[in-house]
C-alpha cells in the first residue's frame, strides 16, 4: 500500500469531476486520514483508478446528504504544516490549530 499525499488526490479527484474534496481523520485508514471526494454520478473511473495506483480498494458510496450524491473515501497522508494537533491523542479530543 502506498501513502498518497492529499493534495495528489484532491487534484485528480477534481479531473475527475469531483464536486468538492476534503479530508478527515479516520480510525479504519492505516495512514489515520481519508480524503473524502464528492461525486454527483458514480465515480467508477476514479475509483478503478485509485485502486490500480496504490494497490487497495476504495470505498464507494451513495449518500443522501452532502455536496453530491456519491463519496469516495482515499486513504492519504495530511498536508504537512496545515494543522497541528495540540494534546490528545488520535481518536480523542484534541484542539486544532490551522498554520499559514
Amino acid at each position: 500500500m502506498r501513502s498518497v499525499p492529499f493534495e495528489f488526490v484532491s487534484g485528480l479527484a477534481s479531473e475527475f469531476g469531483a464536486v468538492e474534496c476534503c479530508w478527515r481523520e479516520s480510525e479504519r485508514s492505516f495512514t489515520g486520514y481519508v480524503a473524502e471526494c464528492w461525486f454527483t454520478q458514480l465515480p467508477s473511473a476514479f475509483a478503478a483508478k485509485w485502486s490500480a495506483v496504490v494497490g487497495y480498494s476504495v470505498l464507494v458510496r451513495s449518500v443522501a446528504g452532502g455536496p453530491g450524491q456519491f463519496a469516495v473515501s482515499v486513504p492519504v497522508v495530511v498536508p504537512q504544516g496545515q494543522v497541528v494537533l495540540i494534546g490528545g491523542q488520535r481518536g480523542g479530543r484534541v484542539r486544532v490549530r490551522l498554520v499559514r
